[in-house]
């Protein structure tokens, strides 16, 4: 005869069937237990396998250390450490630390094999698959060679004294570039500043800028476009303000000291034109409409303080911009 245990459960007594719900409720527990423990053991082997391929890293990273007798920094700290390069000469590792695809690092080292040389940073944006912004984010580390610079940008001078872009390079892939030079060969001649000229922060244009060694297409449309949000620069420090600057550039530039700069007159201005501004923020151009809409004009620097607006740091950035 066929039993149902459900039906022969509630023929035990009340202490028995409590006594079997307790020991099932246990029976979960202990599963429960298990399977924690399974996922927890599971976790600390998938920890000491990372920790394993940290620790030979770390081992490959120091053999390279010994044999190039150059600093290399470990897995844990290349996303913190960021230092210059040469393209012509850069490994993949250093540009995996800036947070480039494993794929446009080879097409970089492809395209690099196929005998491309890097006469600039922006020259980095040839690379296929790469773009404007991947070229922005590793201009402020680049420092090509200067065996590299001397051909960038040059320019050959015929003897009629016709200048024109120097296509020599190009010329070598196709083998047309002539290996005897004799008196009536053409004269290169850079394109780049070759002594040190101070050129006008606020009135360079961006063919002025390119002249300077160092700066490229990119930098030079970057330095523009700051100065017009700016509306001029008091300072030659606020270059330093353009991601893709670096401190040795500074040397290039000047401001005179009376150099006018296009004032907000901070009572008038629209949403557009203070948001616009790179010193003010839009939060902070909210605040400061909505404070004048309530309480009227700021009257002064010590009144614009008082709004809790901005800081006084702040304020001192502002100050050469604002009109009351």
């Amino acid at each position: 005869m066929q039993t149902n245990p459900l039906r022969d459960f509630f023929y035990y007594t009340k202490s028995d069937r409590r006594a079997i719900a307790v020991l099932g409720c246990i029976g979960v527990f202990c599963v429960g237990v298990l399977m924690v423990v399974h996922t927890l053991n599971h976790q600390g082997e998938s920890g000491d396998k990372q920790v394993g391929e940290k620790m030979r890293l770390e081992k490959k990273l120091e053999k390279k250390e010994k044999t190039t007798g150059l600093p290399v920094e470990s897995d844990v700290s290349m996303q913190a450490t960021l230092s210059v390069f040469d393209p012509n000469t850069v490994d993949s590792l250093t540009l995996i630390r800036f947070g480039l695809k494993p794929w446009k690092v080879r097409n970089f080292l492809h395209y690099r094999e196929a005998g491309k040389v890097f006469r600039s940073a922006e020259d980095m944006g040839n690379t296929y698959g790469w773009t404007s912004e991947d070229v922005e984010t590793l201009l402020p580390y680049v420092r090509v060679g200067t065996q590299y610079q001397e051909k960038s940008s040059r320019l050959w001078e015929g003897k009629d004294g016709e200048r024109k872009h120097d296509h020599t390079d190009e010329n070598k892939s196709h083998g047309k570039y002539d290996e005897h030079q004799g008196e009536s060969s053409p004269r290169y001649v850079s394109n780049k500043f070759q002594t040190l000229v101070q050129v006008d922060a606020n009135t360079a244009d961006t063919t002025t800028l390119r002249r300077i060694p160092g700066i490229g297409e990119h930098t030079s449309n970057a330095i523009v476009r700051y100065r017009s949000r700016l509306g001029g620069f008091h300072s030659v420090n606020q270059l330093m303000e353009i991601k893709m600057m670096s401190p040795e550039l500074l040397k290039w530039f000047s401001v005179a000291p009376a150099s006018p700069v296009s004032k907000i007159k901070i009572n008038e201005a629209s949403f557009q034109v203070l948001n616009a501004h790179p010193y003010i923020s839009y939060h902070q151009t909210r605040a400061l409409l909505q404070y004048i809409r309530l309480y009227g004009q700021v009257k002064d620097e010590k009144a614009l303080l008082a709004t809790d607006i901005f800081s006084q740091e702040e304020i001192d950035k502002l100050r050469p911009y604002l009109e009351y």
